[in-house]
């Protein structure tokens, strides 16, 4: 499933290096994102780099790859293909529901003290993921534009509503 997901994306980012049309953006996303599974109290906090290519006018592909810091022991490293259709709502603003899948990897560590001697527990999980939600972006000029999106994440056993606040750099 890793070799399928990193082909899928080399795939992606070779065909916007070589197209001819269409505006390209790099950025970065700063997030919170609650677990949704029944009875955890869980919210990571994390930090994503984007890559993203307006495949046409209103359809856009992006490359994101993240990591959301350990909470209660729990961190979490994703990486994601998503899919953007642009909404222009005025001359700056735009709308855009959002349609993804991914990989996720969620790590687990405790650290114990037992008579004087530390021991740690580290176990790690890879999963498939699908992301879905909505954003919004607002140009601040022809090159800077920031966001804000809400999304469903599901990875089995572990669901999640990433709330992201984003900027990128069109070139």
């Amino acid at each position: 499933m890793k070799k399928f997901l990193l082909v899928a994306v080399m795939a992606i980012m070779s065909l916007g290096a070589f197209a001819q049309q269409g505006q390209a953006a790099v950025g970065i996303n700063l997030n919170v994102s609650p677990c949704l599974e029944k009875g955890a109290s869980l919210t990571n906090f994390g930090l994503a780099a984007k890559f993203q290519y307006n495949l046409l006018d209103a359809l856009r592909g992006e490359v994101q790859a993240g990591y959301d810091f350990k909470s209660k022991g729990i961190g979490v490293f994703t990486g994601a293909l998503n899919f953007h259709y642009l909404f222009n709502i005025g001359d700056k603003f735009k709308l855009y529901p959002i349609a993804g899948i991914g990989y996720g990897n969620v790590k687990y560590s405790e650290s114990e003290t037992y008579e004087g001697h530390k021991f740690s527990v580290s176990e790690s999980e890879g999963k498939f993921l699908v992301n879905a939600g909505v954003g919004g972006e607002i140009d601040i000029n022809r090159h800077f534009a920031v966001s804000l999106e809400v999304k469903y994440q599901y990875m089995k056993h572990f669901q999640r509503l990433p709330i992201s606040l984003g900027a990128v750099y069109k070139f």
